[in-house]
């Protein structure tokens, strides 16, 4: 793995990672309304959300929704740890860079759309289970391989730090940066689409993220002169 990465330096984006970037935040939306709405009402990316939720079920006595937030976070925990593995590389496994995470995080969500048309949209309790810890595990993933590859300052899928830069930047030095709007307009728009596809398409709900993702690592193969950090892209 190269010294930058080991030190937190970002590893270099292809040229074309704002498209990208734009890509993986319209997944984090889209995996975001097909967990709430289709398995048992649990966010897929949002840890700060489900761990507040896992509290609250447990609290209420509600064990069995408690299970699917701990499933969720558990997915989430395992996808982080193999997308951080696979984009830096660690001993004798080589750093794939972006690429490596997107790929893992495409095979993850196309097993997810696999099992959920197998099914007919109507998995069992233990398919629900599955499909939940496989879609977290892919949120878990590219996150990680963002932070990775682009660094802290860049995020495709959690807003609150985000906003609250944003806040802070517009209300102390009068600045709103677009970028960070754009992200969370996108997410949003991400989370209407899985929406109404969920309610008049079910069955291809899970389609949409797949074929998001893939799209983006699409993308990172799309010829270029150079490869360069994400935050000069933006």
């Amino acid at each position: 793995m190269p010294d930058a990465a080991h030190a937190g330096a970002p590893l270099p984006w292809p040229a074309r990672g704002r498209t990208v970037r734009w890509l993986l935040v319209l997944t984090a939306g889209g995996t975001n309304a097909f967990g709430f709405l289709a398995l048992n009402g649990v966010f897929t990316s949002v840890v700060t959300a489900n761990s507040a939720l896992l509290g609250l079920h447990l609290g209420s006595a509600h064990l069995a929704a408690a299970r699917a937030v701990a499933v969720a976070l558990l997915g989430y925990v395992v996808g982080a740890s193999a997308g951080s593995l696979v984009s830096a590389g660690r001993g004798r496994i080589p750093s794939g860079g972006i690429r490596a995470g997107l790929l893992l995080e495409s095979a993850l969500l196309w097993l997810v759309a696999a099992g959920w048309l197998w099914r007919h949209g109507a998995p069992t309790h233990g398919g629900h289970a599955l499909l939940l810890f496989l879609t977290a595990a892919a949120m878990g993933c590219q996150n990680a391989s963002v932070r990775v590859t682009a660094g802290g300052d860049v995020t495709t899928a959690y807003l609150t730090g985000l906003l609250t830069s944003a806040i802070v930047g517009w209300t102390t030095a009068g600045r709103l940066r677009a970028r960070d709007m754009a992200t969370v307009l996108l997410l949003i728009a991400g989370a209407a689409a899985g929406g109404v596809l969920h309610r008049w398409l079910s069955w291809s709900t899970p389609l949409l993220p797949a074929l998001l993702v893939t799209a983006a690592l699409a993308v990172t193969w799309v010829p270029s002169h150079s490869l360069t950090p994400l935050s000069s892209n933006t």
